[in-house]
C-alpha cells in the first residue's frame, strides 16, 4: 500500500480496520520470538520486573493496583511450560521502545503507515497468555497496533456503547469501564451492549487501526509481542481540557490523603502530584488550553497534531475499495458469539477474589475508598466536566 494513502485511511477511519500481510521492514520480523528475547537478555543480564496477577479474578476488573511484580528474564515469557496450568499471568508492557536494546528495536518506525516521523513515540507490549488490559478508551488520538509475535484478542465497542465509564482508578488519557470482561460474574451486565461488539484476533503480520475513543478490551492468547503508537490529533484540544479539569479535581480530592488510600484511587503508572506547585502548574496548563480554544489558536506544542476526518465518505470508501485485498473493517460479533466469549471468561470468576480490590485496607479505609471513588466518578462525569469547562470559557469574557 502507498504510505500516503494508508495515512489517509488511518486519519479518517470511523471504525476499526485490520491490515493483513503488513511488512514494515522491521528487523524483528526476521527473527523468531525466542531470538528476539535472547537479544534482549544478552544485553540485559539482570532480570526485569514483570507485572502479573492471578489467572482467577473477582467481580472487579484486575486493576493495576492488584498486580504484583516478579523478576524474570525476557526469554521466560516464551517458555510455554512455565505457564502450563499457571496460576498467574505476567506482562512487561506499556513501555517506550527506548527501554529496548538496539537489536530489539532496529528499524522500528511507522513510515510504511505514512508517518516516517514516528520513531520514538512508540510503545511495546509483551505478555503471557491471559495478560490483559481492562476495557477502556483512550481520550487522545487514534491508535495503530502492529502484531509481531503471538496472538492477541481485541474486543472493541463504539464510543456511544452503553458501558459504564469510571475514573477510578484514575489515569490521564484513559477512561476505564466498570464492566469486567476478564472474569465476569454474569452475562447480564453485557446485555445492553451485546449488539455493538466488534472482535478481531491479531496474528503476526497484522495491524489494527483503532479510531478515537473506541472502547477496547485486549487479551493475550499466547506469549506475544506487539508495538503501537498513538497519533495526536488536532481535535484533541477538547479532550486535553477535559483531562486537565479531571486531573485538577483529582488533585484537590486526593490532597492530604494517606498513600495507601491514594494508591486505590490513582493508577500506579500515573504520576499525580498533589503539591501546591503541581496544582498550580495544572491550572496554568488549563488556562493556556482554554485561551487556545477561546481564540481558536493553532497550538505550537509537541507532539505534532494531525488533521483528521478531512475525507468525504465517498473518498474514504474509494480508498478502502482500492486496497480491499489488504485492509478490511473489523467484523461485528453475532450476539451468540459474544455470549460464548463472555461465558468462557466467566470460568475464571472466583468469588473469593472479590475483596482483592481493597487488599491491605481496614474496613474504615475500604469505606473511605468506596465513598471517594463514587465522588470522583460523579465529579469527573463527562457532562459535569463539560459544564465546568463552559463556565471557565465564559469567565474571562465578562
Amino acid at each position: 500500500m502507498e504510505p500516503t494513502k494508508l495515512k489517509d485511511i488511518v486519519l479518517n477511519a470511523k471504525q476499526p480496520y485490520v491490515l493483513h500481510n503488513v511488512n514494515p521492514q522491521w528487523y524483528c520480523f526476521q527473527q523468531t520470538f525466542d531470538e528476539w528475547c535472547k537479544s534482549f537478555d544478552d544485553v540485559h543480564q539482570d532480570s526485569v520486573p514483570f507485572d502479573g496477577c492471578s489467572v482467577k479474578g473477582g467481580i472487579y476488573p484486575q486493576w493495576e493496583s492488584q498486580r504484583t511484580k516478579r523478576e524474570m528474564k525476557m526469554g521466560d515469557i516464551c517458555k510455554r511450560d512455565t505457564y502450563h496450568k499457571a496460576e498467574r499471568w505476567d506482562s512487561f508492557s506499556y513501555r517506550n521502545i527506548a527501554l529496548l536494546p538496539e537489536p530489539c528495536r532496529k528499524g522500528i518506525n511507522f513510515a510504511c503507515f505514512g508517518f516516517p516521523e514516528v520513531e520514538d513515540d512508540i510503545t511495546f507490549w509483551i505478555g503471557s497468555a491471559q495478560a490483559h488490559t481492562p476495557c477502556h478508551y483512550d481520550t487522545y488520538g487514534c491508535n495503530i497496533v502492529v502484531q509481531v509475535f503471538g496472538r492477541k484478542s481485541w474486543t472493541l465497542l463504539p464510543p456511544e456503547a452503553k458501558l459504564t465509564p469510571v475514573r477510578v482508578p484514575f489515569e490521564e488519557s484513559s477512561v476505564y469501564c466498570e464492566e469486567n470482561f476478564y472474569s465476569p460474574a454474569s452475562y447480564s451486565q453485557f446485555a445492553k451492549v451485546e449488539n455493538e461488539v466488534y472482535h478481531i484476533v491479531l496474528e503476526p503480520g497484522m495491524a489494527l487501526i483503532v479510531p478515537p475513543k473506541w472502547w477496547h478490551y485486549v487479551e493475550t492468547l499466547e506469549p506475544a509481542l506487539n508495538f503501537n503508537t498513538w497519533l495526536s490529533l488536532e481535535t484533541d484540544v477538547d479532550s486535553l481540557i477535559s483531562e486537565c479539569i479531571s486531573k485538577l479535581l483529582l488533585q484537590d480530592l486526593c490532597d492530604g490523603l494517606a498513600e495507601n488510600i491514594k494508591s486505590h484511587i490513582i493508577n500506579p503508572n500515573e504520576d499525580l502530584l498533589t503539591t501546591t506547585s503541581s496544582i498550580r502548574q495544572s491550572y496554568d496548563i488549563l488556562n493556556y488550553l482554554l485561551d487556545q480554544k477561546r481564540n481558536n489558536k493553532q497550538q505550537c506544542t509537541e507532539p505534532k497534531r494531525y488533521p483528521c476526518n478531512y475525507l468525504s465518505s465517498d473518498a474514504f470508501e474509494r480508498l478502502i475499495e482500492e486496497y480491499k485485498l489488504f485492509i478490511k473493517p473489523v467484523g461485528k460479533l453475532q450476539q451468540c458469539d459474544f455470549f460464548t466469549i463472555i461465558t468462557s471468561n466467566h470460568s475464571r470468576y472466583d468469588s473469593s477474589q472479590n475483596d482483592g480490590n481493597f487488599a491491605g485496607l481496614t474496613p474504615d479505609e475500604t469505606e473511605l475508598v468506596v465513598r471517594l471513588g463514587k465522588l470522583v466518578n460523579v465529579c469527573c462525569k463527562t457532562d459535569v466536566v463539560k459544564l465546568i469547562e463552559n463556565v471557565l470559557m465564559n469567565e474571562n469574557r465578562r
